[in-house]
């Protein structure tokens, strides 16, 4: 399943990723980096890819090279080593 988010990345190189409804403003303003990630889950191999893009027109700034990479490291090692059980996301969405 593939899934488009929006993200920030805070000051201590923490990702926060929300939905793309709510603006990159409401969740944080002093940022490194901000944009649109596409968030995709392989069941076969238990790992997450990330490919971001774009740039927050509320913060007027956008994606830094290493966001893909920061974002996904995180969600594989964070994330995913909580819960390795859990589905993600469900057929439906």
């Amino acid at each position: 399943m593939i899934k488009i988010l929006k993200y920030v990345i805070n000051e201590n190189k923490i990702p926060i990723l929300f939905n793309k409804n709510i603006t990159h403003s409401e969740i944080l303003l002093n940022v490194i980096s901000a944009g649109f990630l596409i968030v995709s889950f392989d069941e076969i191999h238990g790992a997450f890819s990330v490919k971001c893009f774009g740039e927050s027109s509320s913060l007027a700034v956008g994606v830094a090279e290493e966001d893909s990479d920061l974002i996904e490291h995180f969600l594989n090692t964070q994330l995913y080593s909580i819960k390795r059980t859990t589905k993600f996301f469900k057929a439906d969405e």
